[in-house]
């Protein structure tokens, strides 16, 4: 169809050229199309102009053009990394009673070591004078132990019984308290009064027997030595009974005024006495027996505290000889994030005389054969991380060889410089580089690979509200829908296929065909061609 136009000029050239000269060889005048062709002529050449314009509008139109045809799409994302050990064991002294952590010496910085070889050696004589002195001291504590356990033991059986004792002592005292009073007192008081009255009774008697021996007597106007006996006898019976009455009448008056207000004293101070001695000796036997139980504890709490310090300055001792927990290499100080952060405090303190600081971690033993990287990842590049992505690894000092990896783990809890850790793990196929913790490195990890993606310049996407489209080969608008971007490019999902041509817009400085010009060339062609 191209070449059609140029085929009717050229047959109209060609027919121009037959038909002139027989214009002059006698042929009548009506039959001359001469006329017919003049008006012909014109239309014909403006197709054949107009053929070449559309050709090279349409050849324009493919050189501002695209072809799609599926490529590798492969989208990576450069992170800086930090070689870390995935088996490390970070070296402190977190001792229990110890605190002097003096060294003596120390395996230098770098040194490869085995399980079981000694890392360094701290000062510990003064701990070994302490574990004597506790050694000797412990036999002594034990013996006092056992001497209070054996005073409580007493205390906790004869305390119940001198309670009871007591208390029941104080029950006797109120009970011969009320006895007297009740029974004693009375009977005696009325005792006493009896005894009066009776002496009394028995003098009475005996007077009146001798005034009847003095009245039959005196009549009789004779006294016979019998009878003045008889008389005699009666008078000192009387004078005795006398006598024993004005005895009984003390004795009953010192026994109702005195003895017996003496003894009622008496017992209800003895009451009062072992009332107060009964409440004083409870309390007394209860406190003397707490007292032992505490002195007991006591005992024992030191006792013990004696064989626990004993116990932990020799595990302390034992600490202090610090060995490699298993093979590896040998770094001052501690690894975070990958990197010895304080590894120059550390060495500071690593030189003979140089104290170490509790719970610091001064040595760490890395395994150099179980290695991974650990990456620092900026929030930017964060969305398109997922676990399990591949990942080219390139060591700072070697970059000419790559480490096959892959991202194991993502964190997305941000560390105070808003950056966030990952993890790759290196690939076990392949020989690798020499490698150490510590060392940096970068890696490339492919967040999108697609082997036959359609992709087009961005600037050939257009925008139109929320949706976009490209302008296929012939003017045709065709719904896209896009993917990945790399670099000015942009992958299309959905919309187009391999093969379709899409149409780039005008590069920047490129002027738009002039008609008119065209016009005045074609009218130039005419004429010359006339």
């Amino acid at each position: 169809m191209r070449a059609c136009p140029l085929f009717v000029l050229i047959l109209v050239f060609f027919g121009w050229g037959l038909v002139s000269p027989m214009s002059g060889s006698g042929v009548p005048e009506e039959e001359k199309p001469a006329v017919v062709e003049k008006k012909e002529k014109p239309r014909a050449k403006k197709e054949a102009v107009a053929g070449k314009a559309s050709e090279k509008e349409k050849d324009k139109e493919q050189e501002n053009t695209v072809t799609l045809k599926g490529e590798e799409l492969k989208i990576e994302v450069e992170l800086d990394g930090v070689v870390e050990g995935t088996k490390s064991t970070a070296i402190a002294m977190n001792l229990d009673r110890w605190t002097e952590l003096v060294v003596v010496s120390v395996v230098p910085h770098g040194t490869f070591v085995k399980e079981g070889d000694s890392l360094i050696e701290l000062e510990t004589e003064k701990l070994e004078e302490k574990i004597e002195e506790l050694e000797q001291k412990l036999p002594v504590d034990e013996l006092e132990l056992q001497m209070a356990q054996r005073a409580l033991e007493k205390l906790e059986k004869t305390t119940p019984l001198s309670l009871e004792n007591a208390r029941r002592a104080k029950l006797q005292a109120e009970e011969d308290l009320a006895y007297f009073e009740d029974i004693t007192k009375p009977m005696r008081e009325r005792d006493a009064k009896e005894d009066v009255k009776t002496t009394g009774d028995y003098l009475a008697y005996a007077e009146e027997e001798l005034n009847q021996l003095k009245k039959m007597y005196e009549k009789d106007d004779l006294t016979e030595e019998t009878e003045e006996i008889i008389l005699k006898r009666a008078q000192n019976t009387v004078n005795s009974y006398r006598w024993m009455l004005e005895q009984t009448k003390t004795r009953s008056d010192r026994t109702v005024n005195t003895d017996l207000p003496r003894q009622h004293e008496q017992l209800k101070s003895d009451l009062e006495l072992r009332q107060l001695n009964w409440r004083a000796g409870e309390q007394a036997s209860r406190d003397s027996l707490e007292k032992a139980r505490f002195d007991f504890e006591a005992k024992k709490r030191a006792f013990d505290e004696s064989k626990e310090a004993l116990d932990e300055y020799k595990k302390d001792y034992a600490a202090m000889q610090v060995k490699a927990p298993h093979d590896g290499i040998v770094y001052y100080g501690m690894s975070q994030r990958g990197k010895w952060t304080t590894a120059s405090t550390v060495e500071r303190k690593l030189i003979p005389g140089g104290k170490l600081t509790m719970r610091e971690v001064f040595l760490t033993v890395v395994d150099p054969d179980m290695l991974q990287l650990r990456v620092s990842i900026p929030e930017g590049k964060l969305k398109d991380l997922k676990e399990g992505q591949n990942a080219v690894v390139e060591l700072q000092w070697n970059d000419e060889e790559e480490i096959g990896g892959k991202l194991e783990s993502v964190s997305y809890v941000p560390f105070s410089n808003n950056t966030y850790d990952a993890v790759i793990a290196f690939s076990e196929e392949g020989e690798k580089p020499k490698m150490y913790p510590g060392m940096n490195a970068k890696a490339a990890v492919t967040t999108y690979l697609k082997k036959d993606a359609l992709l087009v310049p961005k600037n050939a996407v257009h925008r139109k509200d929320e949706k976009r489209h490209v302008i296929l080969l012939g003017g045709k608008k065709q719904p896209v829908e896009l993917g990945h971007e790399k670099g000015d490019k942009v992958e299309v999902v959905k919309g187009v296929k391999a093969g379709d041509k899409v149409v780039l817009p005008k590069v920047e400085g490129e002027k738009a065909p002039d008609k008119e010009k065209d016009k005045e060339q074609e009218k130039d062609k005419e004429g010359e061609e006339k």
